[in-house]
């Protein structure tokens, strides 16, 4: 059914006879005529009505100031009164010298020229919305965010009676390391294996979408049975850890599943989507490569971490970390040779934190690669204020963790520290994790070449437990092997655990290294150490890690004041 026509005049005076009104009446009689004697009145209508065609008199007071949606024609009484006519007006008709003809097609005209704005406006919104329903995602040619979430909200409110729903949000793990190493283009072209690979895990009525960057969404809708969420996460991981085609090598990834049942765990899509979310963060907070429903006690879990995360943003502003520092003994004679700058953090709310519960979270946000220049800074200032006090034989171990050391400004903003403090570089020590080197031997050998062309010593921290060849460790240019505490707890118990601190010890004097033991907390452990060669040690043995003043003090009383009474901070 088509909308009516809508003429509107507005005039002060009529000339055509009974005027305008008749006029316009007897030539377009199935249009609804509207008549106005004020630009206020006009405008009103305007507002209220959708009008095809204006016809506005001249004699009008500012009729030139008013602008209308429809097309305008203007009626003159004489030529020069149209000179310098705003371009809104449609046309101009001169009262005296145009025809009834020629004034019935300019206003057909108008009318036409309405009909066409209207249907264009109907079909950019008509295009529009089919645009936004049909949407898909043009890496992977699947349901876009929005188009899936609107399929979860339409299922989640059907009122079937015992009828699930299942949703799960896979996200790939170290989908963001192939696509900084390979580009985008083979970052693409996984993501398409990765779109095949989820469609043959699941019903053809079930819906996939990309959800994010890395990350995907399947809605099992109407599931049969209760356990069907599990049986396709592990499809899912298992699909997506066969190998994939990279170009001229093969790529590897694993997935973080996390799952979420409605309408058991929210009516609301927003909801049940939430909740999936938050099982998938705990699974990579886990390590990846696994599925997990969602709890409420995750949840809760789940916002401790992100307050603690917020917390962490700010403290570095706030001059909330703070540093201490562990001796490193050579226990043949109970020398100092050297400390371990360690990160803490008091909290205002919590106190001092565990560096368990908050290293790892700078680590997974990035946030570790600040905190780690600023530990470098503060650690490098107070050796060297050591120095000047005449400590100059003490080394210096600051820790690089494995995001710092994939950072490839590390050895430039290594080099500013050391040129800023005024710290003699031959007594800095930088411990990497041995896991840290594994990930790419080429880049690892790179790094530390430079960082040793500085001047600094490389030690090899936690040895032992991340699985690296000889083949490659001969390659690394490192100078000190520290043995995981790991090793040392049950060394004076353990033949294995001594067996294994015996192979280190061989293994670095073979390669002409340092070797030192960390953890070590008891006399007994110090007596197989040296049995095997190993005089190097840290641990509470000798002293807990201490402020720096207190290491001031610790550093000045004898040895075996030292040994009977560790310092604890």
């Amino acid at each position: 059914m088509h909308s009516p026509t809508y003429i509107l005049t507005v005039e002060e005076s009529h000339d055509r006879g009974d005027g305008a009104v008749q006029w316009l009446s007897e030539r377009f009689p199935t249009a609804r005529i509207l008549e106005a004697s004020t630009l206020a009145n006009a405008q009103a209508l305007d507002e209220k009505e959708s009008i095809d065609c204006v016809v506005l008199s001249a004699r009008v007071e500012g009729f030139y100031t008013q602008v209308f949606r429809a097309p305008v024609v203007l009626l003159v009484d004489a030529a020069d009164d149209i000179e310098d006519l705003p371009e809104r007006f449609f046309h101009a008709v001169h009262r005296e010298r145009s025809s009834d003809v020629e004034t019935y097609l300019s206003i057909r005209a108008a009318m036409a020229t309405a009909c066409l704005r209207r249907e264009l406006d109907e079909s950019k919104q008509l295009l529009v919305g089919a645009s936004r329903d049909a949407a898909v995602d043009v890496v992977t040619g699947l349901s876009t965010r929005d188009r899936f979430q609107a399929r979860v909200s339409s299922a989640m409110k059907r009122d079937e009676a015992g009828a699930l729903h299942g949703v799960l949000l896979v996200g790939l793990d170290g989908f963001k390391a192939i696509n900084s190493s390979f580009g985008h283009d083979t970052g693409d072209a996984l993501l398409k294996q990765v779109a095949s690979r989820l469609s043959h895990c699941v019903r053809s009525a079930d819906g996939i979408a990309r959800w994010g960057s890395d990350e995907f969404a399947i809605l099992l809708e109407d599931m049969p049975r209760t356990e069907d969420p599990v049986v396709v996460a592990r499809r899912v991981i298992y699909a997506l850890g066969r190998a994939f085609t990279g170009g001229e090598e093969d790529l590897y990834l694993t997935a973080s599943v996390g799952i979420a049942v409605g309408p058991a765990n929210g009516l609301e899509a927003e909801t049940v989507l939430q909740h999936a979310d938050a099982a998938m963060y705990r699974v990579k907070h886990a390590g990846g490569n696994d599925y997990q429903f969602y709890s409420e006690e995750s949840d809760r879990g789940l916002a401790k971490r992100l307050v603690t995360e917020s917390r962490l943003r700010v403290a570095l502003k706030r001059e909330e970390f703070f540093l201490v520092y562990q001796p490193q003994i050579d226990a043949r004679d109970g020398t100092v040779v050297g400390v371990e700058a360690l990160l803490r953090w008091n909290d205002p709310d919590n106190g001092v934190v565990s560096p368990l519960e908050f290293i790892p979270l700078l680590e997974e946000t990035g946030l570790i690669v600040q905190v780690g220049e600023w530990v470098l800074r503060k650690a490098c200032t107070q050796a060297r204020a050591w120095q000047y006090a005449g400590l100059g034989h003490l080394q210096l171990s600051v820790n690089v963790s494995p995001r710092q050391f994939r950072q490839r400004a590390l050895v430039d903003r290594v080099g500013v520290v050391l040129a800023e403090t005024g710290f003699a570089p031959d007594r800095l020590e930088l411990e990497v994790t041995e896991s840290a080197l594994m990930e790419d031997h080429r880049y690892a050998i790179e790094v530390l070449t430079n960082l040793r062309s500085l001047g600094a010593q490389i030690a090899l921290d936690d040895f032992g437990t991340g699985y690296s060849s000889l083949v490659f460790l001969k390659d690394f240019p490192v100078n000190t092997l520290k043995i995981d505490r790991a090793f040392i707890r049950n060394i004076a118990e353990s033949t294995e655990d001594r067996s294994i601190c015996a192979a280190i010890v061989a293994l670095a004097k073979a390669l002409g290294l340092r070797v030192l033991a960390e953890g070590v907390e008891e006399p007994a452990q110090i007596e197989v150490l040296a049995e095997e060669g190993c005089h190097l040690v840290q641990g509470f043995l000798y002293a807990r890690p201490m402020a720096a003043d207190d290491l001031w003090t610790w550093l000045n009383t004898d040895i075996e004041s030292r040994i009977a009474h560790p310092s604890a901070v």
